[in-house]
């Protein structure tokens, strides 16, 4: 099957059509058992009744060795769900096209299910959209740290009779979360939601995650990289009296616009992100950015053979905590 033209053919596909499609990308040498048997794996159709109607026809794998039934779904996102895999295809390729994200409120109308599921199934889609890789970033790396949420609730009259101005600064600076990011200028982007954000835990961020011997770090003045040029070189730019330095390559504009991008989305497509649920969409951000340079359909593609790996947290009833019900 060749790749998607786009969201118009993926949604004309039926779940018969996801399910080749997502053999073909996990496993492009013929199906694979999943314990790991190197015996030959056949197919065959399972027909059922239930309540004395027969169910739809599934498309089973099954190993010679160990006997085992299995999917292409199995280890993956999409195991056990009983929305159709087409749909979830679909879904995938929303978010992965939608440079603002994609609402679960959008999500449930568009695919058609429920509101719970769709923002289940966003989730589930984040969790494949995170970076699983070991590889350290290097160059010029750029760090720096932003604040979400924390936003005064309420009218501005009646905040300003029970609150002084100082009081409601503060009350709006302890409901934020601060987000600690790692660029490597012209490429990837790495993500770190920090309560509270300390300088033992950036610095210890920043060791992890970038190749010392070949980086040079680019930061503002905060004193939470003091000391960090013991471990590589360090630039600071002073934002209180200028932007851009030295050759012209002192500055942090590559991390500051994924601040603006991670919060245009945040602000005009989610509305509100609890602070539980706020690292998988920075890693939905992060996802999108570090693949800029691909077309839609290589993002899709690649956020599809990321998808292994099962989630087992149960989202009851209270999954509205997500994003807030007003999204749409």
């Amino acid at each position: 099957m060749n790749d998607p033209k786009g969201f118009i053919e993926i949604m004309q596909w039926t779940p018969e059509q996801a399910r080749a499609y997502l053999e073909e990308i996990r496993w492009p040498d013929g199906p694979v058992c999943p314990n790991g048997c190197a015996s030959e794996v056949y197919r065959f159709e399972a027909k059922t009744r239930r309540n004395g109607k027969t169910q739809p026809t599934r498309h089973l794998l099954k190993c010679k060795a160990c006997k085992r039934q299995f999917t292409a779904t199995v280890g993956m996102i999409f195991e056990d769900s009983k929305v159709p895999l087409n749909k979830w295809i679909a879904a995938i390729h929303l978010m992965c096209a939608s440079k603002k994200g994609i609402s679960a409120h959008q999500l449930h109308r568009m695919l058609g299910v429920g509101y719970e599921t769709a923002w289940f199934m966003a989730h589930r889609i984040r969790h494949a959209m995170k970076d699983k890789g070991g590889d350290l970033l290097s160059g010029t790396i750029e760090a720096d740290e932003t604040y979400v949420g924390g936003k005064p609730r309420g009218h501005r009259a009646q905040r300003g009779q029970r609150f002084s101005m100082s009081e409601r600064i503060r009350e709006a600076w302890e409901k934020k979360t601060p987000v600690f990011g790692i660029l490597e200028r012209g490429g990837r982007v790495r993500t770190l939601v920090m309560k509270p954000i300390t300088k033992h835990g950036a610095q210890e961020a920043l060791v992890e995650n970038i190749e010392l011997q070949d980086s040079r770090l680019v930061t503002d003045e905060s004193p939470l990289y003091v000391g960090i040029n013991k471990y590589l070189p360090h630039l600071a730019v002073q934002h209180q009296n200028e932007y851009v330095t030295g050759d012209g390559m002192v500055h942090t504009q590559g991390i500051d616009g994924f601040w603006s991008l991670l919060k245009r989305g945040l602000i005009g497509t989610y509305h509100h992100v609890r602070p539980q649920y706020l690292a998988m969409y920075c890693d939905e951000f992060a996802f999108r950015y570090n693949a800029r340079k691909q077309s839609d359909g290589e993002r899709f593609a690649s956020a599809l053979g990321n998808a292994k790996g099962r989630l087992t947290w149960y989202v009851g009833r209270n999954a509205s905590q997500g994003e807030s019900q007003s999204a749409s």
